[in-house]
């Protein structure tokens, strides 16, 4: 009986200390799209540096709240970056909340989709906040539309003189 008990807090402990029990932070950095007077699609880039309590460096998986999971690049040493893109009618400045995963809770998103259930549910390694901006769509008024109605002022003006002068 003593064994059984040793050995159920021995997988106890060993749950606790696992990728789970970790506790990581971000340091973030992020780039959206600055100007989308001919684009069709906003970028949005989030780069961050993570320090978790455990010496490894996981591999990461990420959620954004249309609900797709991605994988996260690693870009350098507990350097990572995540980048999505969104229609430019459906864009808007603020903050996006991304849900980060490792291989295990990965793992539990794709059963959790496989049974039908939702993915928030699911416990995220880490959640960071990326603030996008809503890019330049352009004047609110075209230049040559601009310019013909200038031109048409100009022409009414010097017509209706010219009518005031010759009367």
């Amino acid at each position: 009986m003593s064994r059984q008990m040793f050995a159920l807090c021995l997988i106890a402990v060993v749950c606790a200390t696992g990728a789970y029990g970790a506790s990581c932070k971000a340091k973030l950095s992020a780039f959206s799209t600055q100007d989308a007077t001919i684009l069709t699609q906003l970028a949005h880039v989030a780069e961050f540096t993570l320090e978790c309590s455990k010496s490894e460096q996981p591999t990461l998986f990420a959620e954004f709240p249309c609900g797709k999971v991605v994988p996260v690049a690693k870009v350098g040493d507990s350097k990572y970056q995540v980048s999505w893109v969104e229609d430019i009618k459906h864009g808007s400045s603020g903050n996006v909340q991304v849900r980060l995963f490792d291989e295990e809770g990965y793992a539990n998103v794709r059963k959790t989709q496989r049974d039908g259930g939702k993915v928030s549910s699911v416990k995220s390694l880490l959640d960071i906040s990326v603030p996008t901006k809503s890019a330049y769509k352009g004047p609110w008024i075209n230049a040559e539309l601009l310019a013909a109605f200038m031109v048409g002022g100009v022409a009414y003006f010097a017509f209706t003189t010219k009518g005031k002068v010759q009367s």
